[in-house]
């Protein structure tokens, strides 16, 4: 194709080839990826490559409120890696893995913290926080997820954490 970059190509500099690196690559993953999941209302969640030319892994995690079901992962994975394939976007053989997050994930954004009210989770603060002298990790019920940030319920107390205090959450998995 004339005028489009060949993104997976390695760069000549002074006369040596430099291929991209795995996060370079990820970054470019992502870019081609989050067009494909917006149409399907899809969140990117992650987006991993781990190996080296010829035997990479390029590893998409996706998820939506109301889940991810296998025809729709079956469709995202086809389109991402046609495009993938139509941008030479991976040099060489790779695996495309698309799936939905584990139970064990982490929560990092406000949908995937809406996606679990009414469950309990513990909430990691920020550095900023912590500095701050606020509680390292609160373990409580979430009640809500509001502008003002996350309403919890740790014993008998109501506690909102602001959500440019939150680092990561993840759910308490009842076994």
């Amino acid at each position: 194709r004339v005028g489009r970059p060949r993104w997976g190509r390695p760069l000549r500099v002074r006369g040596t080839t430099v291929p991209p690196s795995n996060d370079e690559i990820a970054e470019r993953v992502r870019a081609l990826a989050v067009p494909v999941l917006d149409q399907h209302d899809v969140e990117l969640v992650e987006v991993e490559v781990r190996g080296a030319h010829g035997s990479r892994v390029v590893a998409i995690v996706g998820d939506r409120d109301d889940g991810l079901d296998l025809d729709l992962i079956a469709d995202v994975s086809r389109t991402i890696g046609d495009r993938l394939d139509e941008d030479d976007l991976v040099t060489g053989k790779y695996t495309l893995e698309v799936s939905s997050p584990g139970v064990d994930r982490p929560l990092r954004t406000v949908r995937s913290f809406r996606r679990n009210v009414g469950r309990e989770v513990r909430v990691v603060r920020n550095r900023a926080a912590i500095d701050r002298g606020e509680k390292g990790e609160l373990t409580g019920t979430l009640d809500e997820v509001t502008d003002d940030g996350l309403h919890l319920t740790v014993g008998k107390d109501a506690v909102v954490v602001p959500h440019d205090d939150v680092d990561h959450g993840k759910v308490v998995l009842p076994w």
